[in-house]
């Protein structure tokens, strides 16, 4: 093979690979960026190599020299176009903005000096072989811009290469051995060589060199996935099939027909009408066997292939699905291996502490053994493809103890692990795609929101779960709390109702007493003597009163309180009771009034005795805490309510206080300082009454302004009635026994005396019982 022969083979080889690899790697994703720079680097490889051919052969200077001219033209633009692909769009280093515009303003400035000017070729030189350049003064300064361009993609690929993931690694080795290659062939045949040889006969084989580039981007394509060219490869073989079909169909016929039926004619009519029409024929059956063959090689190189969007979709519905862990992660594999045909996949998740948090395999007869820390290490690398890694990696051995091809990374917004997805190989023995990387890279961010949710989810149900528990812990603690109160509640009310009794049966005794010594009965008493015994007398009726307080709680409590419901007249009963109590208002200097809002006011069903107690006590009470002005007794009635008021110019009650007023044995502050004494269920056993009887309490008070306590009864109340009578106290008597045994003999009166008072104290004793008296 001659030296002519050689270099139009390799011409030929490196236009054939070039022209393949840009239609391949156009028709693979024309609207991407990194494609469509690759695509103009590899036309300029073509028009340089082409150009600097056509320079060498050509005998006319005229021309030789244009071509150069040209050459150097595509060169000085290559320069730019090969760092700008490489750089920013291959490495993604995106922050050269001024290294950027160096290097664009340098390779215009030297394009268009190589075609305007003579400074970069000066002229060629026709000789027997060919033409040889004859350089200009700034070919020099071509030459180190170029070598300056060199430089900085090499800076950038080695300070990159650390940090790139291993198929990255592997892809930028493939690209740096083919511009390695390139460089070294010009170095051979554009300095060696001249040097040697003294001539550039031999410089455009260093131009050719760009066969070696090619062909380690060709292998890193093919190999390494750099473009996913499996869709451009299978399309080519089905249009390469078609067009061999219909032109060696087409060819076949027409030798044939032509041989058969014009063998002997020269050109005529006949013969082009039938050649138009078997050209029409044929043209007629482009698009069903374009179809054809379509489908062929779809069988082909896609039997296992999904749709991109549609699995996308479904992987999305199940991540936002649910908020079970378990079942999101299941659901993911399960989709995975139906649709991309994986044959196994597990996730292993980890906690906030960076260990084993959740782990959930399907298609493995024994789930594999993580470590925490290789899981952290394959998460941080994002996507790790077991085919792209070499033999030497640590990856690659963890690959084969977990029986996995590919990891997908999860890592979170502050680059903190998540996790990792695992997938086994593809059924079909295919290689993941460039496609499949694809859809890991946008599932992955969705998939780490996803299970952030599903985890959320489960410390809330872990929480409820144990705030659940402490419920339950913390109310049987609180109902053997309630029960130990309701026992010791139990004994307290059955010790105030043993003790009043008791107690309540020599007071009645101390009170006839006292009253008969009032009463002269003992003989003659002092003034002085008087004022002590009234005295005494008084502080009996209090106790009794307390007394009977006390047991009316107790009653209360345990169920024991009853009503006689009779027909009340209220008006006569406020009228009798207001009657009582104004010499009590006078000798305080208050005013007492009654009002009536109505003419008539209708009769009420109630218990006399215990409305009675609670009239007299709220007017009581309204004397007691006013200091100054007086109280206003009000009466009214509407079309089912008889209303009581007792309006007052006291002290009032604070704000703050008034939720409690109404509690047993509970006191305002400032009532405790006006009134000591009290005790704070006179108002709790009148709220108490006015229920029973079906009625409402009315109360309304501002702090020094006074305050306002009444009722509100039905006119038609519905209550219960008292089924039996207690006994009556033995107080009366006690005391007619203590007076018959200390009476004197023949004391005049003294038997009916004796037994007035005891008539009287039983009557007492009998009321108290029965009424509530408070």
């Amino acid at each position: 093979m001659s030296l002519d022969t050689l270099q139009l083979f390799i011409l030929i080889l490196i236009n054939i690979l070039s022209v393949i690899l840009g239609a391949w790697v156009l028709k693979s994703s024309r609207k991407d960026k990194q494609n469509q720079w690759f695509v103009a680097m590899d036309l300029l490889i073509i028009l340089w190599t082409n150009f600097s051919y056509i320079g060498s052969i050509a005998r006319s200077y005229g021309i030789s020299l244009l071509f150069y001219r040209l050459n150097d033209f595509v060169v000085s633009l290559f320069l730019f176009v090969f760092y700008y692909f490489f750089v920013s769009k291959f490495l993604k280093i995106k922050k050269n903005r001024l290294l950027n515009s160096i290097i664009l303003i340098g390779s215009t400035f030297f394009a268009l000096l190589s075609v305007f000017s003579d400074k970069i070729i000066a002229s060629v030189k026709i000789s027997d072989w060919g033409s040889e350049i004859i350089f200009g003064k700034l070919n020099d300064f071509l030459n180190a811009f170029a070598v300056f361009v060199a430089a900085v993609i090499f800076y950038f690929g080695i300070a990159r290469y650390s940090k790139l993931p291993n198929k990255e690694k592997l892809r930028v080795r493939y690209f740096f051995l083919g511009i390695a290659s390139f460089i070294l062939a010009n170095v051979v045949f554009n300095v060696i060589f001249p040097a040697l040889f003294n001539t550039t006969r031999y410089q455009h084989f260093g131009d050719f060199s760009f066969i070696f580039f090619l062909a380690f981007t060709a292998y890193a394509i093919v190999k390494h996935r750099l473009m996913d060219i499996r869709m451009v490869v299978a399309r080519s073989l089905a249009y390469a099939m078609l067009l061999v079909t219909i032109a060696g169909g087409y060819a076949t016929t027409l030798v044939g027909v032509q041989n058969y039926f014009f063998a002997q004619r020269e050109f005529s009519w006949e013969q082009t009408i039938f050649q138009i029409i078997l050209a029409v024929i044929f043209a007629f059956t482009f698009q069903p066997l374009r179809r054809f063959f379509t489908k062929i090689t779809d069988k082909i190189f896609f039997k296992n292939d999904y749709n991109f969007e549609v699995l996308l979709k479904k992987l999305t519905d199940n991540a936002f699905s649910t908020l079970i862990l378990i079942e999101l992660l299941y659901k993911t594999i399960d989709t995975l291996m139906k649709e991309m045909k994986v044959s196994r996949g597990f996730f292993v998740l980890l906690d906030e502490d960076g260990q084993i948090h959740t782990s959930q395999a399907i298609g493995y007869a024994k789930t594999p053994e993580f470590e925490p820390r290789d899981i952290k290490g394959f998460a941080k690398h994002e996507i790790i493809v077991f085919d792209d890694l070499e033999e030497s990696s640590h990856f690659k051995t963890m690959f084969r103890r977990y029986d996995a091809s590919i990891a997908i990374g999860l890592l979170d917004d502050n680059d903190k692990p998540v996790g990792a997805l695992f997938l086994g190989e593809k059924n079909s023995g295919d290689m993941f795609n460039t496609k499949d990387i694809r859809l890991f890279e946008i599932l992955a961010p969705e998939m780490v929101i996803a299970i952030q949710r599903a985890k959320e989810h489960e410390k809330v149900q872990n929480f409820n779960v144990y705030l659940q528990a402490e419920v339950n812990r913390k109310t049987k603690e609180l109902q053997q709390a309630n029960e130990h109160l309701r026992e010791l509640d139990k004994a307290k009310d059955e010790f105030i109702s043993m003790a009043s009794h008791q107690l309540r049966t020599p007071l009645t005794a101390i009170k006839g007493y006292l009253s008969m010594l009032l009463e002269g009965d003992a003989g003659e008493i002092k003034m002085a003597q008087y004022d002590f015994i009234n005295e005494a007398f008084d502080g009996a009726n209090r106790m009794v009163a307390l007394i009977n307080d006390l047991l009316n709680v107790s009653r209360m409590d345990t169920g024991r309180f009853f009503l006689e419901p009779t027909k009340v007249d209220m008006e006569k009963l406020v009228d009798e009771e207001i009657k009582q109590l104004k010499n009590t208002a006078a000798e305080k200097k208050l005013y007492l009034k009654f009002e009536k809002k109505k003419a008539k006011i209708p009769p009420i069903t109630a218990d006399e005795t215990k409305i009675r107690q609670v009239v007299m006590n709220f007017i009581d009470n309204a004397i007691y805490y006013t200091l100054s002005g007086g109280i206003t007794v009000i009466l009214d009635a509407d079309k089912n309510n008889l209303i009581y008021k007792v309006a007052d110019t006291g002290i009032g009650v604070p704000e703050g206080e008034r939720k409690n007023l109404f509690s047993k044995f509970y006191r305002a502050d400032n009532a405790r300082k006006t009134r000591p004494d009290g005790t704070g269920l006179g108002i709790y056993l009148a709220k108490k009454v006015i229920e029973d009887h079906g009625g409402e309490v009315i109360f309304e008070s501002k702090e020094g302004k006074g305050s306002t306590f009444g009722f509100k009864f039905p006119l038609k109340a519905k209550i219960k009635k008292e089924l039996t009578i207690p006994p009556p106290d033995l107080a009366a008597k006690a005391k007619a026994e203590a007076e018959q045994a200390t009476a004197p003999s023949g004391t005049p009166n003294a038997s009916d005396k004796q037994e007035s008072a005891e008539s009287s104290q039983n009557q007492e004793a009998e009321g108290q019982i029965k009424s509530g008296i408070f």
